[in-house]
């Protein structure tokens, strides 16, 4: 059985200096968070 692990979103503010560097653009938030994760759960369609 896989374990995969994620998170609900991946371009949130408060990350900044944690998982993103300092100066990295939103647009590239993305690309820095499949560096680290394998998966991300997005369930905003559920809730519009």
């Amino acid at each position: 059985m896989a374990v995969r692990i994620g998170t609900s979103g991946w371009s949130y503010d408060h990350w900044a200096d944690v998982l993103y560097r300092p100066g990295l653009p939103v647009a590239r938030r993305l690309a820095r968070y499949v560096e680290v994760f394998d998966t991300v759960e997005l369930n905003a369609s559920f809730y519009r």
